[in-house]
């Protein structure tokens, strides 16, 4: 008798929760009753009523279909996503390792210079030295996080 009670109590009322949906920084998609990302976060209606006598009619398959495009679309959108930060992040991990290696090769050499037009060295004076070594630093804070 319980058992029935409580099913009837189940069938009757409706549960209504906020469902979030959003994108982390790696590009992974998350769901969940809060989001951690105010700005990125989407609202998800989600209807939560029983549906019974669902058929197997037209309008079914074109709805599967419709959510299965979706499905596909979003698949495709973290993947390219996934793909963007890797590059980045290989182009970042690039840069940082040349940085440091500039930044070795300045502070171990006598004297630092560069060719003018005429092909003749031209070397930096202590503030153009100190100077470049500041903006290499810069990249390596920028790059080598």
């Amino acid at each position: 008798m319980n058992y029935f009670i409580v099913l009837f109590l189940f069938m009757v009322t409706s549960v209504h929760a906020e469902i979030y949906k959003w994108t982390d920084k790696e590009g992974k998609i998350h769901f969940g009753d809060s989001p951690a990302d105010v700005e990125s976060a989407t609202r998800l209606k989600i209807n939560t009523e029983s549906r019974s006598g669902i058929t197997h009619s037209s309008g079914n398959d074109k709805e599967r279909a419709r959510m299965a495009k979706e499905l596909e679309a979003d698949r495709k959108e973290r993947s390219d996503k996934r793909e963007k930060y890797r590059a980045k992040k290989k182009k970042y991990k690039r840069k940082c390792l040349l940085a440091k290696d500039r930044l070795v090769q300045y502070q171990s050499a006598s004297g630092v210079y560069t060719l003018d037009a005429k092909g003749e060295r031209r070397f930096y004076s202590f503030e153009q030295r100190a100077k470049r070594e500041k903006q290499i630093k810069k990249a390596i804070a920028r790059y080598c996080h």
